[in-house]
């Protein structure tokens, strides 16, 4: 696909994307009419390019309603942020229904959804009048703006639960006083949407059009959104909390095992799909795979690699544009003010979760421990981690491996620690003697072999997600030797050797924390744990301790603190995280609800 940034300048869509939220009329003023965006083929794609960079950011930063921080810092990855950061707002005090920093309540932005859906429902409903344009690629585009859509729909599923269906563009004159649908029903309109869009969408696209909806992105949405609908929270005969007569707006009122077959299902035929086009998963290096760093960094880094099903292409090195790489590229490459992303490094908490480059348990200090531990035991413990922990993380006192000879992406050249440390400070054992910020290293995931190049293409959907997703349903259904073969492809790519536990429980806590590690920043734990209602929620993911290690340095060390410059090393808790049962969805904003129509979630 084309850069969004170049398209975008070609058309101002304000007139067609302005609705202040669902339940207003639209703004039906503005300097471009649609005679003027459809008059040409070039203007509809540039609407069409439009839709893609609206529908597509959803739960990313500067699109998440959340104007600073990304979701893994309320998610027990990456530290809450600076006070200013509504992530640092929602760790401190949790969702709001009135919003923060940019939001307009909870961790997304409710009234984006509508302008953004009755946006792609514009073109699809005007792309017929383009006189310049055959009907195959009007088509296709009618079927792209729908698969965006159910793109939409299906992240507003696992957020909000039950929404109101949309099945047009709003006028002036029409009835604005819908309710929230059932969950039933909002999913079963993200399935027609997802066969509707895969009905007219190609199987693959030539080069040039790379990164468009295909019918493999189709399959993928269609796969998530049944995963969620399978899972505890919504899978239940009985609702996180209760809401009364509106309880089928969160659960279905049953646990039907069944569910978890249409999962399977689904993610089956994204298989079948990716078998067919190409897609595959990366492991150059047999099993397990002797190349594991290099392809997980690839498949996380790479534009249109092989592993890519569908990914966010917002290519600007404008800082002020471009939040979505502001946020997740911590190198010197980005020029401005670094104290953001600077204050936002990955917690004990994520780092506890990577096995050892064997496959057995790694071994860290705790909270609590009697004495910290030798610097050395720090060396060795990085000396032996995983490979996918080494292409996400740059650890404290070590070079990034993601760029391996490039100086700016070095511990000399980033000129910082990557972690919270001073000198001659062993008496402050066992308290944190730096700040909160670094906690244990910088991130460096989605930059392997980037250089100076300071955007990356978000990955929407990777082919593991969809390995994952079978192990868990498979274990699920009760069948955990296909749980195992899929579990298994995911973890020898990364080098690892095969699991072989066949007890459910036991491998449905594997299962869950190999997404943890393969999905690190990419927006899937803050929304698995949670449907997942796992047990361990409010203790250090969600909410409870979030900790990072603290270093005492050598008293003669110079800055930045290279890793033999550590004396001794501990965990600390650097803050409390806020978590209650209301947040297992999030709330709908209170000015909406104010309207009469839209009934709140419970708790909020």
């Amino acid at each position: 696909m084309k850069k969004i940034t170049t398209i975008l300048a070609v058309l101002g869509l304000l007139a067609l994307t302005s609705c202040d939220f669902f339940l207003q009329k639209p703004d039906t003023t503005g300097t471009v009419d649609r005679d003027a965006v459809f008059g040409s083929k070039k203007n509809a794609e540039a609407a069409l390019m439009s839709c893609y960079a609206n529908a597509l950011v959803h739960g990313l930063p500067g699109g998440m309603g959340i104007a600073h921080g990304t979701l893994g810092s309320i998610s027990g990855e990456i530290n809450r942020g600076y006070d200013w950061h509504g992530t640092y707002k929602v760790a401190q005090a949790g969702l709001s229904v009135n919003g923060s920093d940019g939001s307009d309540a909870g961790a997304d932005h409710y009234g984006n959804n509508w302008r953004f859906i009755r946006q792609c429902f514009i073109v699809k409903e005007n792309i017929d009048q383009v006189v310049d344009m055959d009907q195959k690629d009007k088509d296709a585009i009618k079927a792209e703006v729908t698969a965006l859509i159910a793109y939409r729909y299906m992240g507003m599923f696992y957020r909000y639960g039950g929404v109101p269906i949309v099945t047009k563009s709003f006028e002036a004159s029409d009835d604005l006083t819908a309710g929230r649908a059932t969950l039933e029903e909002t999913l079963q309109y993200i399935l027609d949407l997802c066969d509707e869009a895969h009905a007219g969408l190609p199987a693959k696209w030539d080069a040039a059009n790379t990164g468009r909806m295909t019918q493999g992105a189709v399959l993928a949405i269609k796969a998530r959104a049944l995963m969620f609908a399978a899972r505890p929270l919504f899978n239940s005969a009985t609702p996180y909390l209760d809401n009364g007569e509106l309880n089928n707006l969160i659960c279905f009122g049953k646990e039907d095992k069944e569910r978890w077959k249409d999962a399977i299902d689904a993610n089956e035929a994204v298989l079948s799909w990716a078998s067919g086009n190409g897609v595959t998963l990366i492991n150059t290096g047999g099993t397990p795979n002797a190349n594991a760093f290099v392809d997980y960094a690839t498949a996380t880094s790479t534009p249109a690699n092989a592993e890519i099903i569908l990914a966010y292409k917002r290519n600007s090195t404008d800082m002020y544009s471009n939040y979505i790489s502001y946020y997740h590229n911590c190198s010197p490459y980005w020029t401005y003010n670094r104290y953001d992303t600077d204050n936002t490094g990955v917690l004990s908490n994520h780092v506890k979760m990577y096995y050892k480059n064997d496959g057995s348990e790694m071994s860290w200090p705790a909270v609590g421990d009697a004495a910290p531990r030798n610097g050395s035991d720090w060396i060795a413990n990085i000396g032996s981690i995983e490979a996918r922990a080494l292409a996400d993380i740059k650890f404290g006192g070590f070079d990034s491996k993601n760029n391996e000879g490039n100086t700016s992406w070095s511990n000399l050249g980033w000129n910082r620690g990557g972690y919270d440390a001073k000198t001659s400070s062993g008496n402050a054992f066992p308290n944190s003697v730096g700040g909160t910020g670094q906690a244990c290293g910088e991130r460096t995931k989605f930059y392997y072999n980037a250089g100076s190049r300071t955007w990356f293409e978000f990955p929407l959907f990777r082919l593991a997600e969809t390995y994952l997703n079978l192990a868990e349903a498979y274990n699920e259904y009760g069948n955990p030797t296909k749980a195992l073969e899929n579990l298994n492809k995911v973890h020898n790519r990364a080098g690892l050797p095969s699991i072989t536990e066949k007890d459910q429980a036991k491998l449905r806590a594997i299962i869950q924390r190999e997404k943890a590690i393969e999905f690190f920043c990419e927006n899937h734990r803050y929304f698995d744990v949670k449907h997942w209602k796992h047990k361990d929620i409010a203790n250090g993911i969600c909410g409870g301790s979030m900790r990072g290690f603290t270093y005492n340095i050598k008293a003669d060390a110079t800055w930045p603190y290279a890793a033999e410059n550590i004396e001794t090393y501990w965990e600390c808790e650097l803050y409390q995280a806020f978590w209650s049962p209301a947040m297992y969805l999030e709330p709908f904003p209170q000015s909406e609800v104010n309207k009469g129509t839209t009934t709140q979630n419970p708790g909020y």
